[in-house]
């Protein structure tokens, strides 16, 4: 009887175990903090303070009334944004408060 092989790349393992306990949505959130800037540019990141992600749900708060007036406007774009800088659907909906 031959044992198959199998090829367990060290990503791979740790990216099932980030579903399995369900730390992938967290890991995210950490990958948007950090590249923030990057997706929606200086102004808009610079009076963000705070995003969270929970349940595919996209919460950020800005602190600037008119900015946060036009993002919330340009919701669906940042979405797209988002999800397009990660390959994958991060998230689907957006919400935005101050």
């Amino acid at each position: 009887m031959k044992k198959e092989k199998k090829d367990n790349h060290i990503s791979s393992v740790i990216q099932a175990m980030y579903k399995r306990y369900h730390l992938d949505s967290k890991l995210d959130e950490m990958s948007i903090e950090k590249d923030w800037e990057q997706i929606v540019g200086k102004l808009i990141a610079k009076y963000t303070t705070e995003i969270t992600l929970k349940s595919k749900t996209l919460y950020i708060k800005v602190d600037n009334p008119v900015l946060k007036n036009e993002v919330f406007l340009q919701r669906n774009e940042l979405l797209g944004k988002v999800n397009e800088y990660y390959q994958k659907v991060v998230a689907e909906k957006i919400f935005v408060s101050s």
